[in-house]
């Protein structure tokens, strides 16, 4: 029994001396709160950054089959074929076996109660054919919604090269669920259903329990992702929506988003009027006609290649200078004859626009480089004078958080990409000791402009000289 004692001992003080920071497992985090009734931002803080969304991806393909179902398309009780495809997606999942017959109805509890990932899939693929085909759908449909910074590649949100959105797009799909799909919707706020005989339980029950006036609507969890989670509560005429990228844990992730529907609440106008959602209409062979799988045709068409045209490995002989010049006469053709179309003009008369003299602008005076003296004044000092600010970023209990950040800061600005040094410094802020993000040196304007961007994302920013 010593032995055994000394050897857990050993083994404790070995983890506890070799263990990793805490702070090395952190996920980026994220927010974002809306005004349902009106779509408005009321809060949030780093919420435009492309992260992945994990399984809040499911809102998308649960939308998309709502709509199947509303334009009555399919119903509930249509018998769906799993492929190999779903079958083998890994869990969470209901297990289902390849070339089992489930009902639409079974699918959606599943994906939206239990998050199962088979499900998903299977939804994706009864819809456009194939999953590849759905992710592509569901792409474009995020488009028709307005968000901008989304891509989809799977129907279920398991981590995938350039599958990202942000919480803000998330809060876009969030509110369409609610608004488009009311007869839908309330299924994100049960707390177990049943399916195969089985009971499912939601897996954000215990938000749904937690938070007064909660009714909804998915959480998610990948290893890179961290603990996601879209929200909405309603409190009399007010109804807020928020979404969380990155929490440290469901304890952590539920604990974020009461205080940020708090805030919501808070900052949102009582009496507020509802704005309603635009009208989308969306079809399964949204991608083209033709139902190829492929974004492309939602892509300009470049200009025709000349046919004269043949690279040397074709030829065997190198373009000449006169060809060349055919070359270049054929594509400024094009492009004039291009533009006359998109402007509505004829081609005769753009072409006499193109053909009048154009004036040459002022030639450019020559940059000053090095240490050129103009007019006994050392132009090098001049510069140096000028890039006397430097600008204060964020406030952190912790460097590690600070230099977390210090990459986005950066990045929200170009003139923060070249030529400035950055420093995490210990600094006083309100009475309290924390670090912050130096960045030096910057004219006067730059730091200005720079600051105000950063402001504008939630985070603090002071210029000093």
């Amino acid at each position: 029994m010593p032995k055994i004692f000394k050897l857990i001992l050993v083994l404790f003080l070995f983890s506890q001396i070799f263990s990793f920071p805490v702070g090395l497992a952190a996920y980026e985090f994220s927010h974002y709160v809306m005004d349902a009734r009106t779509g408005k931002f009321l809060y949030g803080k780093n919420f435009k950054k492309k992260l992945h969304p994990a399984s809040l991806t499911k809102m998308m393909t649960l939308y998309l089959i709502f709509n199947e179902l509303q334009k009555k398309r399919m119903k509930l009780d249509d018998l769906v074929t799993i492929s190999q495809n779903a079958a083998s997606e890994p869990s969470s999942k209901l297990w289902l076996a390849t070339g089992q017959r489930v009902s639409l109805r079974t699918l959606i509890r599943g994906a939206a109660i239990r998050s199962a990932n088979d499900a998903a899939t299977a939804l994706g693929e009864h819809i456009s054919g194939s999953e590849a085909k759905f992710a592509d759908y569901m792409t474009l449909s995020a488009r028709e919604m307005g968000m901008s910074k989304t891509t989809f590649k799977n129907a279920h949100g398991l981590t995938s090269p350039n599958h990202l959105s942000t919480p803000e797009d998330m809060a876009i799909l969030a509110r369409r669920l609610i608004f488009d799909f009311p007869e839908y919707y309330n299924l994100f706020g049960r707390q177990s259903v049943s399916a195969l005989g089985k009971t499912l339980y939601n897996t954000n029950r215990r938000f749904l329990g937690a938070y007064r006036g909660s009714d909804g609507i998915k959480t998610g969890f990948t290893s890179l992702a961290g603990y996601n989670l879209a929200a909405s509560a309603s409190r009399g005429d007010i109804r807020v929506i928020g979404v969380i990228f990155g929490a440290g844990s469901v304890a952590l992730r539920n604990k974020r988003m009461t205080e940020l529907l708090d805030l919501g609440f808070a900052n949102a106008s009582q009496g507020t009027n509802f704005i309603p959602l635009s009208s989308i209409d969306l079809i399964p062979d949204l991608i083209n006609k033709a139902g190829r799988n492929s974004l492309l045709n939602f892509s300009a068409i470049p200009v025709r290649r000349p046919n004269f045209l043949r690279s040397t490995a074709e030829t065997g002989y190198e373009v000449s200078a006169q060809e060349l010049e055919k070359i270049l006469e054929s594509v400024e053709e094009t492009l004039i004859m291009e533009s006359a179309s998109n402007l509505n003009l004829p081609g005769a008369s753009i072409f006499k626009e193109f053909n009048n003299p154009i004036k040459r602008p002022p030639s450019r005076p020559n940059l000053l480089l090095g240490k050129q003296i103009v007019s006994g004044v050392d132009t090098e000092n001049q510069l140096k004078n000028r890039l006397k600010t430097k600008i204060l970023v964020g406030f952190y209990y912790s460097k590690y958080n600070a230099e977390k950040d210090l990459p986005s800061i950066l990045l929200s600005d170009s003139s923060l990409l070249k030529n400035v040094s950055t420093e995490i410094s210990k600094e006083v802020f309100r009475d309290k000791i924390g670090f912050r993000i130096k960045i030096y040196p910057l004219s006067e304007l730059n730091a200005s402009r720079a600051c105000a961007k950063i402001r504008s994302t939630g985070e603090i920013c002071d210029t000093v000289e």
